[in-house]
């Protein structure tokens, strides 16, 4: 049975906010990430119950960048987001427009992991314990990574991100000079997340040797054929 990239989402503390303006907020988001990432998405990105979202994804890569563009729009409604990531079998119908008739062990157990775990970014990976906590350590190392990101970065971040500001749009919207953005680079963590999320991307190649000589030939380490 074929395994799917499984993205879901739970608001934090919901009834401690506006339900009006949550829902406003929270339908902004979704739809423009629906919009953002239409050619990735195999099941509709959609609000499930409550402030509840789940969607599959093509590929890891394009997860990952889901990922980010919906936590750090949240981020910047001020909105907080816990966030479960399966990779898993899915059963029955999966389509584009809606979410329904699907089930499998990939679903049932990355939405017991979205009820059940605190974290901000948790991991399930059916059948391979081993990289699900690796997965999860380096959830945890995220969460303490980006939980200091100040309001300004944040906003670095938005225009980068969400809104894919040139380096003169930065310039402008940040109301500083080319020196101070590359700061802005380093400080939000923006190039560290690449980085992350780049190791991340490269535990799903399942080809040992295109692995290797992937991961070494950053090294410069030659490791044959």
């Amino acid at each position: 049975m074929e395994k799917h990239f499984i993205l879901m989402g739970d608001i934090i503390n919901s009834r401690k906010i506006d339900e009006e303006q949550l829902w406003t907020d929270l339908n902004d988001v979704i739809n423009n990430a629906k919009e953002e990432f239409n050619e990735s998405i195999l099941s509709s990105l959609e609000i499930k119950i409550g402030d509840e979202f789940q969607v599959i994804m093509k590929d890891i890569n394009s997860l990952l960048s889901l990922l980010l563009y919906l936590d750090i729009y949240f981020r910047y409604k001020k909105i907080n987001c816990r966030f479960a990531i399966g990779f898993g079998d899915v059963t029955g119908d999966i389509n584009y427009k809606s979410a329904y008739n699907m089930l499998g062990m990939g679903l049932t157990n990355t939405n017991e992991l979205l009820n059940n775990k605190k974290e901000k970014y948790s991991f399930f990976i059916q059948d391979d314990i081993y990289k699900t906590i690796l997965l999860n350590t380096i959830g945890i190392l995220l969460e303490d990574t980006l939980s200091n990101l100040t309001n300004k970065q944040i906003l670095f971040l938005f225009y980068k991100i969400i809104q894919k500001s040139n380096m003169d749009e930065l310039e402008l919207k940040m109301g500083t000079g080319e020196r101070n953005l590359y700061n802005y680079f380093e400080r939000s963590k923006y190039n560290l997340i690449r980085r992350i999320f780049g190791q991340i991307s490269s535990i799903f190649i399942f080809d040992e040797e295109s692995l290797k000589r992937k991961y070494f030939n950053e090294f410069k380490i030659n490791i044959g054929k």
